[in-house]
């Protein structure tokens, strides 16, 4: 028979393996679950930045930045890694739980209007899992977003440029005078996008469900293999749009002192309504067909059974229909 001794060196082992098994959970869990933290950029350096935070699969990122950069990229892992680097002067604040983690770039002073805003810019690079809801809030920040497949991209900016590349149900942007760069990267995928800009231009591909875009001055560029429901209208910018509208789709442009152009499938079979009032008027399908006295060009098509629709319509501007 053995002794008792001889089974107190196993339990010894047990145990300090139990311990080892625990310490390494809690290290790992205070990595990833994001609880209230304060990073801060102390002094005149940048701070550089490797954290890692726990969120669902279907979670939402949330980071409001006011000078630098953000750039989120869809990965595996359900978890935020945190890269890239913190502008000196400025402390950024993690908030939020394994559904919402909402980041924030704040200064170590106090207030932010009237030059105390922060002084360095701050550059977050982050890899969150490709199913996540991602919203930006930016004022003269550039974002950058790939690889996102979740329910909603959500983009707030005032001057920072935007490139995004993904695939969500819902995106929606709204720019003051940056550009836009948007690619919905598979087909079917975007139920919704909204994309408006004052003055910055708007570029976006690949969008065939309902679209709406809007500017005020910027040059609005618009191409999808077909389009649903798709608007666009401008100001004094200029439109150029290229889709097939499917069965019983609605097309709508529409500018005040901006030129339109419309490239639209040669086989087309819609319904088609262009006017200008005193600019020209080209198409490629039907008949222009111009006043005796006055200015001013209207367009009209009759699109038998098909139940697609385009209306194409400018002030001042020039409207042209061409097949593509």
């Amino acid at each position: 028979m053995k002794s008792a001794t001889a089974y107190r060196a196993p339990t010894r082992r047990v145990v300090a393996l139990s311990l080892c098994a625990a310490l390494s959970v809690a290290l790992a869990s205070e990595r990833a679950v994001a609880a209230d933290l304060t990073i801060t950029a102390e002094g005149d350096a940048a701070k550089t930045l490797e954290q890692s935070f726990a969120l669902a699969a279907d979670g939402l990122i949330d980071v409001s930045n006011v000078r630098g950069s953000v750039t989120v990229t869809g990965g595996g892992a359900n978890e935020v890694k945190l890269g890239g680097s913190l502008g000196a002067g400025s402390k950024l604040v993690v908030e939020g739980d394994a559904r919402r983690l909402e980041l924030r770039v704040e200064t170590e002073k106090r207030g932010w209007f009237g030059g105390h805003g922060p002084g360095q810019d701050t550059s977050l690079v982050l890899s969150v899992p490709h199913g996540a809801s991602v919203k930006l809030d930016l004022v003269s920040a550039d974002g950058k977003i790939e690889n996102i497949d979740g329910k909603s991209i959500e983009i707030d900016t005032v001057s920072g440029n935007l490139r995004v590349a993904g695939a969500a149900r819902g995106i929606d942007v709204d720019s003051v005078s940056g550009d836009v760069t948007l690619q919905v990267t598979r087909a079917g995928a975007a139920e919704r996008v909204h994309v408006q800009s004052v003055s910055g231009d708007i570029a976006v591909h690949g969008a065939d469900g309902r679209v709406k875009l809007e500017t005020v001055s910027g040059t609005l560029v618009f191409a999808a293999p077909t389009i649903n429901e798709f608007s666009a209208e401008s100001v004094s910018g200029n439109i150029e749009a290229g889709f097939a509208p499917g069965k019983g789709a609605h097309a709508r442009a529409e500018t005040m002192s901006g030129n339109l152009l419309l490239r639209l499938p040669a086989d087309l079979v819609a319904r088609i309504h262009a006017e200008t009032f005193s600019g020209n008027l080209k198409s490629d399908y039907g008949k222009v067909v111009k006043p005796e006295y006055g200015p001013g060009s209207t367009l009209d098509v009759n699109g038998d059974n098909s139940g697609a629709r385009i209306d194409a319509q400018s002030f001042s501007g020039n409207v042209t229909l061409r097949k593509q």
